[in-house]
């Protein structure tokens, strides 16, 4: 692998545009070239960013540039088709979350980056936000012990209904938090959720009214459980989210993302917090979390690690959705399906 990893882009909305500013920061990424099959956007993009190549099609753009990564954020609903094609043409993958909207997609997403020896990664940036970076850290140290319960709560403002379905708060946004359940506290092999839609007379005439907010109970292959709160029925205000882990050590505590995290140890009076610097930006607001994971997938690319989060905790995430509806439809204990 060369010293630089040479980049391109697939998708010049917002979220791409964080994504592509993230490499433009690190000194070890070359952002080569941006595809959008809006030719206008593509080529503003490439104009505002300082780039001299833009495409409208992914194909020629793979066959005018070297590239060892290929970074697709389209709309949710349309990762499968691009993340493809760049993975059948041999490159390494990131896709903006979730990976998929169907299961079958991320599955074959999957099998695809196995099939051609490449790596597949999937943008959960919650993992390189400060508090949580400073908690994985006291986590690894063995701060809290052996884990007993996680309860998490990530809500915000969302719509009512959605063409997409009555259950895309999981998709658009619970993926993260399912994400990070798994991160701290292992494989999630059962789930049981209630859901309501107290929004409903908002609902737009001829879209599926969305559940907007779920409590949702979740079992561990170890002993520990957790509970996640999902819901679009709060505001973009603080907090939003919420993560406490307790254990037979102590119990850690990231509020809203970044804001701080807090370890309190067992029979210790003394408890140590993190919060972030005010003299780093990125450290402050979240759009300061995209620079950190796209300069992490660069870092373990050159070293020839395998990227986290990947592809597959991408698929498993989905998989704890499908799950969480098979529980609400049959109103059930379900299992989570594994590989």
């Amino acid at each position: 692998m060369p010293e630089k990893l040479k980049v391109a882009a697939v998708g010049c909305g917002g979220i791409g545009r964080r994504h592509q500013l993230g490499y433009l920061q690190h000194p070890q990424a070359e952002l080569v070239a941006v595809c959008d099959i809006d030719v206008a956007k593509a080529k503003a993009r490439a104009e505002e960013l300082g780039i001299d190549k833009w495409y409208p099609s992914i194909k020629e753009m793979l066959a005018n540039e070297e590239c060892e990564l290929v970074d697709v954020v389209t709309t949710d609903h349309l990762h499968f088709q691009p993340v493809m094609e760049c993975l059948e043409a041999g490159k390494h993958v990131i896709s903006e979350k979730p990976l998929s909207l169907y299961i079958d997609e991320a599955e074959q997403m999957v099998a695809k980056a196995d099939e051609m020896g490449v790596q597949l990664a999937i943008d959960y940036n919650r993992r390189y936000a400060p508090g949580y970076a400073k908690a994985r850290e006291w986590f690894d140290a063995d701060a809290c012990g052996q884990v007993a319960y996680l309860d998490m709560k990530l809500s915000q403002g969302g719509p009512a209904s959605s063409w997409k379905g009555e259950y895309y708060l999981l998709y658009e946004l619970e993926t993260h938090a399912i994400d990070l359940l798994r991160w701290f506290g292992g494989e999630i092999v059962a789930v049981c959720a209630q859901m309501a839609r107290p929004r409903l007379s908002d609902a737009k005439e001829g879209e599926p009214a969305c559940y907007t907010s779920m409590a949702i109970s979740l079992k561990y292959e170890t002993e520990a459980v957790a509970s996640l709160l999902a819901s679009w029925d709060s505001d973009f205000i603080h907090p939003i989210e919420r993560l406490e882990i307790c254990g037979s050590a102590g119990e850690i505590v990231v509020d809203n993302v970044l804001s701080k995290a807090t370890l309190m140890k067992r029979d210790d009076q003394v408890v140590e917090e993190y919060r972030p610097s005010i003299f780093r930006m990125e450290q402050l607001a979240f759009d300061g979390t995209f620079a950190l994971r796209m300069g992490a997938l660069v870092e373990d690319l050159l070293a020839g690690k395998t990227p986290a989060p990947t592809g597959r905790d991408g698929l498993q995430a989905l998989r704890v959705v499908e799950a969480i509806v098979q529980s609400w439809k049959e109103k059930r204990e379900v299992e989570v399906r594994r590989d």
